[in-house]
């Protein structure tokens, strides 16, 4: 019996009509929904043993998990962000553990403005002897006293000593900082540079200085502003960037070689401009300097024979006054366990700068104590 309420299809021929019953809807395919999902297993399957495979060989050819250096565990956080420098010394009284067990404590001490403490009480100095660099200058791993720019206060006492030296830094922070705090002073008389040749990789980000900065976070190096050169070479600034740490580095080789790659695929480019960037940053200083009637000088304090040599000539094509104070830098010459210079090697370094200061830079009548 016909269902009237069944929709019908009746065809068009009047003669022979013809009731036609629909059929039921088909079904999505089930076979086919079964191969996507086994496309789907054997993909990921796929994925995951090239991905066991991939950090086996990577394992067993030396590459290993993110891991942060250790060397900083014990140290108190002496350094803070900075929008514009990527960071700077922190103000504070610091007391910072032995790197040896024989070893001895050192005392830090920064002042407003991030800068080194040069002495235990204001000189009262009408003009400032302003410092810039890196930790050299700064004086990591050492005491107050024992910096350079400590030392020279005291060969000083009639001018204002300032270390804004910061651990870390490369020219284009120096810069930065000289543009932040020269117009901030009363009547600089000299800015000093503390030139090290490792500078020039900092100054323009390389893959490995990035990676570097975030292997020692605990110290805060970790976003590091840099500099590069256009087509027709000018210089173009760029803001903080930092090395990426992304999910699961700290597990897997191949996470991290990854990361790898891509930082050095962006950045190896810049290390070609290594040289001319810090000869153009030089000169900025300079003139900069000059600008707030200060005489500039740099002293080269360390670096290969050939590289400074490179420098020297260039910084004298550009007339900027120099002073060699590049003296071996021997074990005895170093902080036992963590490596930078000593109390030693920095009153070399203070006794050849305050040669040039008396001989050559700052006026006859300003004689320092001996």
């Amino acid at each position: 019996m016909l269902n009237k309420d069944a929709p019908a299809h009746i065809s068009s021929d009047p003669v022979r009509a013809i009731v036609e019953i629909p059929q039921s809807p088909q079904h999505p395919n089930s076979r086919g929904v079964r191969r996507l999902a086994l496309y789907a297993l054997s993909f990921g399957l796929s994925l995951f043993v090239a991905v066991v495979c991939s950090e086996l060989i990577l394992r067993s050819t030396g590459h290993r998990p993110w891991t942060y250096d250790t060397l900083d565990r014990n140290e108190p956080r002496m350094n803070e962000p900075d929008p514009e420098l990527g960071w700077h010394s922190k103000r504070g009284t610091y007391t910072v553990p032995p790197y040896v067990p024989a070893g001895q404590s050192t005392s830090v001490t920064v002042l407003d403005g991030g800068r080194r403490a040069t002495g235990t009480t204001d000189p009262g100095g009408r003009r400032e002897i302003v410092f810039v660099g890196d930790s050299f200058t700064y004086g990591l791993a050492i005491s107050d006293h024992e910096t350079y720019p400590w030392k020279l206060q005291q060969m000083f006492p009639s001018f204002k000593v300032l270390n804004y030296g910061t651990s870390g830094y490369g020219t284009y922070q120096s810069l930065l900082v000289l543009e932040r705090e020269l117009p901030l002073l009363t009547s600089p008389a000299v800015v000093v540079f503390g030139f090290f040749f490792h500078q020039e990789v900092r100054n323009v980000a390389t893959p490995e200085w990035l990676r570097g900065l975030s292997l020692h976070q605990r110290r805060a190096h970790v976003y590091l502003p840099y500099v590069s050169l256009d087509s027709d070479g000018t210089l173009v600034r760029h803001l903080p960037v930092r090395y990426p740490i992304l999910p699961f580095m700290e597990q897997s080789a191949l996470m991290t070689f990854m990361v790898d790659r891509y930082v050095r695929f962006t950045g190896e480019r810049r290390r070609a401009q290594g040289r001319q960037v810090m000869e153009r940053l030089v000169v900025e200083m300079k003139h900069l300097s000059e600008k707030h009637g200060a005489r500039f000088l740099v002293a080269m304090l360390d670096g290969p024979k050939e590289t400074m040599a490179y420098y020297t000539e260039r910084f004298q094509h550009h007339q900027i006054e120099l002073v060699d104070c590049n003296f071996p830098l021997t074990d005895d010459m170093r902080v036992p366990g963590e490596g930078h210079p000593n109390d030693q090697m920095n009153t070399l370094w203070a006794h050849c700068i305050q040669q040039k200061l008396v001989n050559g830079v700052l006026s006859s009548t300003e004689s320092p104590v001996h």
